[in-house]
């Protein structure tokens, strides 16, 4: 016979917990991944983080922006720093939409 926690468990995966979408969705904000994490959706929570730091550091997102509240110079190749910044931007509202839309699923 299982013990109570066991059953509980096992409840819990067939049912779904349900999960709240703005809360998914202000956490994939804060840092692409998160809401998914939120959502038990590990993979893809680790997809979305490690997509977005490979982006950010491949097309130098991030030490773009710091050079320029640093010293107010515009990057080297502002052009790359464009894109970079909408492929990050589209990779956040990625993971945002993906992360509500999956909570709202599992909260219905």
């Amino acid at each position: 016979m299982p013990s109570r926690k066991q059953v509980g468990v096992h409840a819990m995966e067939t049912q779904g917990v349900s999960k709240n979408p703005w809360v998914a969705g202000i956490l994939s904000g804060v840092l692409p991944g998160l809401g998914q994490f939120y959502n038990r959706q590990w993979l893809k929570g680790v997809g979305f983080l490690l997509g977005t730091m490979v982006v950010d550091a491949v097309l130098g997102v991030t030490a773009g922006m710091i050079k320029f509240f640093q010293s107010g110079a515009p990057p080297e190749n502002t052009g790359l720093f464009l894109f970079g910044s909408v492929m990050v931007l589209g990779i956040v509202i990625w993971s945002i939409t993906d992360a509500a839309r999956t909570a709202g699923r599992s909260h219905a």
